[in-house]
């Protein structure tokens, strides 16, 4: 007997009882497990996909409790099938990789779902929760790969000719998934780590601390520049280097604003907190104890706050109309780096 196999078995969809299974052939007998594992690829592929396209996990819900719930109907199909002239190999291979399905998709996705509502509060939450999706990813792919073996050695003993064609449709798009979501979340890190950083930086110069702003300063140039080394090992995904490109644009902003923008308002600061002394001794005085000294110094002081503020003014303003474009140019070009490599 010849059968084309090609990844994930092409099936002729026979309709069988679930209850106490008895094949005559072996073909009939692999045809009714490799049915079970397309439905589950086809809804595992319809869920990554959605997911991988930017569909926050906690709105895929549903779509995840109906992939459990087909996972454990062919769990109970399986349960009911009889080892086939008292081989139970392939049975049971497929039961593993079920169970293991189950586990990743009811336990481990659950988690990753909890962990998304905390993930953008600090890069360690962020790693952790990309790290959870590969780790999951790679949990499947291991159970997976164990299949292949137990059906070929089925096949052989069964003298069933597998015509081997490479990867199945199915398996060619679940590959790429997973391909993609790896470089994605590489290159998203590595503007994460950056970005988040930023945020520090002006949380500290909306505080006024000047410590804080300073620290936070050096952080950032230190991370973008970390970064910039980074994506410069990095090769473009199939050709398409956009994704890199966005990012690199976007840390070489943020190390241009560590450099030579946050001094300005470091130096801002500075400014304001010497004029504050000095209004708040002059003000102490009262009018009649004003020396024409103290009256030229109070002048200056408000010379130079005033010539201060609209140089900061100018560069916040600069800093901010950048920084929009350029966020705007990352989320845009990962949006459209997902949409042509992601399948649907």
């Amino acid at each position: 007997m010849i059968m084309r196999f090609t990844g994930v078995l092409l099936l002729t969809l026979t309709s069988f009882l679930a209850s106490a299974q008895n094949f005559q052939t072996p073909v009939e007998y692999m045809d009714f497990f490799s049915s079970r594992e397309k439905l589950l690829s086809e809804n595992y592929l319809s869920y990554m996909s959605e997911f991988a396209h930017g569909k926050r996990a906690r709105k895929l819900e549903k779509r995840r409790s109906e992939l459990i719930a087909s996972i454990r109907s062919a769990l109970k199909d399986a349960t009911r099938v009889s080892p086939f002239k008292g081989d139970a190999t392939l049975r049971d291979a497929y039961k593993a990789y079920w169970d293991i399905e189950l586990k990743v998709f009811n336990e481990d996705y659950h988690k990753i779902v909890d962990m998304e509502e905390i993930a953008e509060q600090s890069y360690d939450a962020m790693e952790a929760y990309l790290l959870a999706q590969d780790k999951a990813g790679e949990v499947l792919s291991s159970a997976q790969d164990q299949i292949d073996p137990v059906l070929k050695a089925f096949a052989s003993k069964n003298n069933v000719k597998l015509i081997e064609g490479g990867d199945s449709k199915m398996s060619k798009k679940l590959q790429q998934v997973g391909q993609v979501n790896a470089y994605n979340r590489g290159v998203y890190l590595i503007f994460f780590k950056s970005f988040k950083q930023e945020a520090y930086v002006i949380e500290a110069w909306n505080k006024k601390d000047i410590n804080s702003l300073e620290q936070n300063r050096t952080t950032l140039i230190r991370f973008a520049e970390e970064g910039l080394t980074k994506l410069d090992t990095m090769r473009a995904f199939k050709g398409d280097g956009s994704l890199v490109t966005a990012c690199r644009k976007m840390l070489e902003f943020h190390k241009n604003e560590a450099e030579k923008d946050i001094p300005l308002q470091r130096e801002f600061l500075v400014k304001n907190n010497e004029f504050e002394k000095v209004k708040k001794a002059f003000d102490s005085k009262p009018a009649a104890q004003r020396t024409q000294s103290d009256i030229d110094q109070y002048n200056k002081a408000i010379n130079d706050i005033n010539a201060s503020v609209n140089a900061s003014n100018k560069s916040l303003q600069t800093v901010s109309v950048n920084r929009s474009k350029l966020l705007d140019n990352w989320n845009n070009t990962q949006k459209r780096f997902l949409d042509s490599h992601v399948p649907h």
